[in-house]
Order: C-alpha cells, then structure tokens, then sequence
C-alpha cells in the first residue's frame, strides 16, 4: 500500500485557503475543549 497516495491529497487540501480554514476551526475547538493550562485529573478514591 502506497501511503503516499493515500496522505499526498489529505495535504494537499490542508494547504489550501478552505483547507487552512478547516484546520485553523478545528485546532480553535480542540484548543477550547482542551486548555494547555488544565489542571492534572485527579483520582479521588
């Protein structure tokens, strides 16, 4: 299996403007849903 067909397009679209787009939208939501600065969990047994 060649992964070089298979990635080439996937990059290909994230280099474009509605591509950018999509990954800037979608790093905004996991950024949101998950903070850097978010405490340790802590188990509490």
């Amino acid at each position: 299996m060649d992964f070089n067909l298979l990635i080439n397009p996937i990059i290909e679209f994230f280099a474009t403007d509605l591509g950018a787009i999509v990954a800037q939208v979608g790093r905004t939501i996991f950024d949101f849903l998950f903070p850097a600065n978010a405490d340790a969990p802590v188990v509490n047994g």
